[in-house]
């Protein structure tokens, strides 16, 4: 047996291609009934599963249409103190992303205006 490339790899190098050995045949078709036959011309389906779990990570927030990334200053000490209370919440359990927090606030902070 050859390779797939080897007749591409021979007229690269000006080479006549190399006569493949006859492959002994294989065993003859028996007719087909009629219904067989019809089933062979009918494309195949595939049923889609529809509620499998996806493998891989989860949709992240970056490809997230409801999400969006903004740039807010805050201090360096305001943001090592928030990280640490974070980091102290995850120890216990409640594990609680900075925009999770920041999106909290935000929503009680419009819920107060209106």
């Amino acid at each position: 047996m050859s390779s797939k490339f080897k007749g591409l790899l021979d007229a690269v190098k000006g080479r006549e291609p190399e006569p493949e050995p006859e492959q002994p045949s294989q065993e003859p078709k028996t007719q087909l009934s009629e219904a067989q036959q019809s089933l062979e011309l009918q494309p195949e389906t595939v049923a889609e599963p529809q509620s499998e779990a996806k493998r891989g990570r989860p949709k992240g927030k970056r490809s997230d249409s409801n999400y969006e990334q903004v740039t807010a200053y805050i201090r360096k000490d305001t943001h090592t103190a928030v990280k640490i209370e974070l980091l102290k919440e995850s120890q216990n359990g409640q594990k609680r992303e900075f925009s999770e927090l920041i999106q909290e606030l935000l929503d009680e902070w419009l819920k107060s205006r209106s």
